[in-house]
């Protein structure tokens, strides 16, 4: 009976941590940040209320494996996850071609301050919409005492958009941007100070379909991403390809 003791006190951990990164996945605590912009700013003093949700799937070493191998660090799974997390937007247009919103996306919330320049006002409006978009957001490690850490950057898209008789909207364009990390995290009460350092950049195209209020939005965001940093004594320098796929209903108030 002995033998088996070990076997089955290994299981048992491995199923806890199955669970852990379960429970944080489902909580909205992955990093997927859309976009969503759509295929004008906001007009003058009106007002847009989108609700939706987002997607990170990331490719090659960004990966999130079922178990980090012995010695990797736990940052894999924490702050570099894959997930789905609801989305939440409202913005306000300021002035003609001028808006200011605000996007929740899990735990995550980004400022934005767009600006538009319209090449033809007429019922197919092509324009340029450009933008500065700080965020700040939460990670949180495995477990009631996993430890937290804290993560802030800032996004700048560009896009060339088009509003066809304000039914069809279709928008591409580039995104670029950094982002950091600080804090500790871990699992299981054993913490350790993570310090991470990120750079991305990647194209986007988004289309919408709707009538006068209420539009839908699909929107897709493919980026290459660069991270080095530390987690404990453990350094990581990794790369890869992550997709963001997102989607929202556009409220026009």
């Amino acid at each position: 009976m002995s033998p088996s003791r070990p076997s089955l006190a290994r299981l048992r951990s491995q199923a806890l941590v199955l669970a852990l990164s379960a429970a944080f996945t489902l909580s909205g605590c992955a990093a997927a940040l859309p976009a969503l912009g759509g295929g004008s700013t906001t007009p003058a003093r009106r007002g847009d209320l989108l609700l939706g949700g987002a997607a990170r799937v990331p490719f090659g070493k960004l990966r999130e494996p079922a178990l980090a191998p012995t010695g990797e660090s736990r940052y894999r799974r924490d702050a570099q996850a894959s997930g789905v997390v609801p989305v939440v937007a409202a913005r306000y247009g300021l002035a003609h071609h001028l808006d200011l919103g605000i996007l929740v996306a899990g735990t995550t919330v980004r400022g934005e301050l767009r600006r538009e320049h319209v090449l033809v006002e007429d019922s197919t409006r092509p324009s340029f919409v450009y933008g500065l978009a700080p965020y700040v957001g939460m990670v949180e490690g495995g477990g009631s005492e996993g430890g937290r850490a804290t993560r802030f950057g800032l996004d700048l898209p560009v896009t060339y958009a088009v509003e066809i008789g304000g039914l069809y909207e279709v928008w591409l364009g580039i995104r670029a941007g950094a982002e950091g990390v600080r804090g500790q995290l871990g699992a299981d009460g054993v913490r350790e100070d993570v310090s991470a350092q990120k750079v991305y950049g990647g194209a986007l195209f988004g289309v919408g379909l709707g009538f006068r209020r209420l539009h839908v939005l699909l929107e897709l965001t493919a980026a290459y991403e660069q991270w080095w940093g530390s987690h404990g004594i453990t350094s990581f320098d990794r790369g890869g390809f992550v997709l963001t796929p997102a989607f929202a209903l556009r409220f026009r108030i």
